[in-house]
């Protein structure tokens, strides 16, 4: 697979970016380069102290994977020789530590190398080993057939409450430089809220592209619609009052699921683009060095024609979204602005009456809001909550401005 330095679609800007980040970053450090990225690493649930060791025994970007590993390496032998005196509770810990430690060493805009293949590989396997001892009986892994390939999913659902109904399901779909694993915090707060949560690697999506290397379909919202129908079989969750906390490219491809699959009751939209062609050209070569990573594609015209297809500008798809509709968005996201919320907003309004459509601005927000990941988890579960544990018709659509979080 071709990566950065071999791609059509980078500018002479793009290449002289990339070589000044890989100068700076031996001359004034990874820790202001990577600045935008601490947060997420911090809400994924890697400490500060991890994080700023890693950066400075690293030092440079060059020859970040390589290194990575042997910090893994390291920090787990120090696991292994003290495991047998930790307490369950300390065991769990520690492997959620570990599995959070090997997603970020396998910083998703990094070239795809067996380094990194490996490197995500441990952090699933942490995650599951983790997981399984924490939750033994109400915790699964799911593989999902989808178009003659396997997709995979992490299925945490609440404990039994005798006749009670099955609890509505929340579907976690993540952007083009992340992972399943990445958002353990956030399932295990949306299942102590009482919600079953599936987080999913759909195609050229984490463990789908990095392990089993297939790229992104045109057909990708048709995958939700095939997670559905998996745990539905199972009878564990009631996927027919379905919510999507859709993340980045992720919050579009949640629209996209809602219009085609009148299970998805409710859309969380965190910070996802309207369209993703119209702004390629402006975005950092490291976002996209992902999305040709994720697409397959590494010719302008090819990326280009994927990009059309990633898009939410038609109102037809729009009326049939039959979801309740919560976007949460940062004042300061440099990737998608404000103004394309605001008109994702006045279409969902003018297009579906009588169905609820809302708008959070998050003051001083980056993208997805990560610097404010405590607001959004408590504005998520409360809109999850008022609509699929507890269905309260709303024709109102509104913009709530937030100073501060």
């Amino acid at each position: 697979m071709k990566n950065s330095d071999e791609t059509a679609t980078y500018t002479f800007f793009d290449h002289v970016f990339s070589n000044t980040v890989r100068s700076l970053s031996r001359v004034i450090g990874l820790r202001k380069i990577t600045q935008p990225f601490w947060a997420r690493w911090l809400a994924s649930g890697v400490s500060r102290d991890v994080i700023f060791r890693f950066l400075d025994e690293l030092g440079s970007i060059d020859g970040w994977a390589e290194f990575a590993t042997r910090v893994v390496d390291d920090e787990v032998a120090r696991f292994e020789a003290s495991r047998t005196g930790l307490t369950k509770g300390q065991h769990i810990a520690a492997l959620r530590q570990y599995s959070y430690l090997a997603n970020m060493a396998q910083w998703g805009s990094l070239p795809i190398t067996e380094e990194r293949r490996a490197l995500y590989r441990r952090c699933r396997d942490f995650y599951i080993e983790a997981e399984t001892a924490a939750f033994p009986s109400t915790f699964r892994r799911l593989d999902v057939r989808f178009e003659g390939m396997n997709l995979h999913a992490n299925l945490h659902v609440p404990q039994s409450l005798g006749s009670m109904a099955a609890a509505p399901l929340i579907v976690i779909v993540h952007g083009v430089d992340g992972c399943k694993e990445e958002f353990l915090s956030t399932e295990l707060a949306l299942l102590d809220a009482g919600f079953a949560v599936a987080g999913f690697d759909g195609p050229g999506q984490g463990e789908t592209l990095l392990l089993d290397c297939h790229h992104w379909r045109p057909s990708f919202s048709k995958s939700i619609s095939a997670l559905l129908d998996a745990i539905d079989r199972l009878d564990v969750a009631d996927v027919r009052r379905s919510g999507i906390l859709g993340i980045s490219v992720g919050g579009l491809w949640a629209l996209q699921g809602a219009a085609d699959d009148e299970r998805v009751r409710a859309v969380y939209d965190l910070g996802g683009p309207i369209n993703t062609l119209n702004r390629f050209a402006a975005l950092p070569f490291l976002i996209k060095t992902r999305i040709c990573q994720v697409t397959g594609h590494h010719e302008t015209a090819d990326v280009k024609q994927a990009l059309a297809q990633i898009n939410i500008e038609d109102d037809a798809l729009l009326r049939r979204i039959r979801a309740d509709v919560r976007s949460m968005h940062g004042t300061r996201d440099r990737v998608v602005s404000v103004s394309d919320k605001e008109w994702l907003l006045a279409k969902l309004t003018s297009l579906r009456p009588g169905r609820s459509a809302s708008l959070r601005l998050m003051d001083d927000g980056d993208h997805c809001c990560t610097t404010h990941s405590d607001v959004v988890r408590s504005d998520m579960i409360a809109f999850f909550s008022k609509t699929l544990h507890r269905r309260q018709a709303s024709d109102a659509a509104s913009v709530l401005p937030v100073a501060n979080g």
